[in-house]
């Protein structure tokens, strides 16, 4: 069984990253807590102090598939994330558990101070659902 400490953040594929953080910030009371390019990706991540939930907004290379594909029906959740205390305990525990994984282990330095590691699997239904831990 795979343990997390909590939600970290639910991952959101927009349009434009600048301009949902703006909506996020000045509609929803969130504050911008990074900003990061990663993989082609422009991320921004935001945070409401009263809900202590985290949003990562992902603009997705200009001419990819993703983003043609949001730019013609709009923003979508692309994933939710919890936190790991050991992610590579918990990776070991999600291909023990014959879990779905869509990505291994992986690290992006970019992310944070020190980086930020994760794996992706599917759902039961389909959605995808990360754990992670900030290094």
């Amino acid at each position: 069984m795979v343990k997390s400490k909590g939600l970290q953040h639910i991952g959101i594929l927009v349009p434009d990253a600048e301009a949902a953080a703006k909506w996020y910030i000045e509609k929803s009371d969130f504050e911008k807590k990074g900003e990061f390019t990663a993989q082609g990706s422009r991320v921004i991540f935001v945070y409401s102090r009263d809900t202590k939930v985290m949003c990562e907004l992902i603009q997705r290379p200009a001419g990819s598939e993703e983003a043609a594909d949001v730019e013609k029906h709009g923003g979508r959740i692309d994933h939710i994330a919890y936190e790991a205390e050991d992610l590579e305990k918990e990776f070991a525990h999600a291909k023990e558990a014959g879990m779905d994984i869509i990505e291994g282990i992986v690290e992006v330095p970019e992310f944070w101070e020190n980086g930020f590691q994760y794996f992706l699997v599917y759902g039961a239904g389909g959605e995808k659902v990360e754990y992670c831990k900030v290094l």
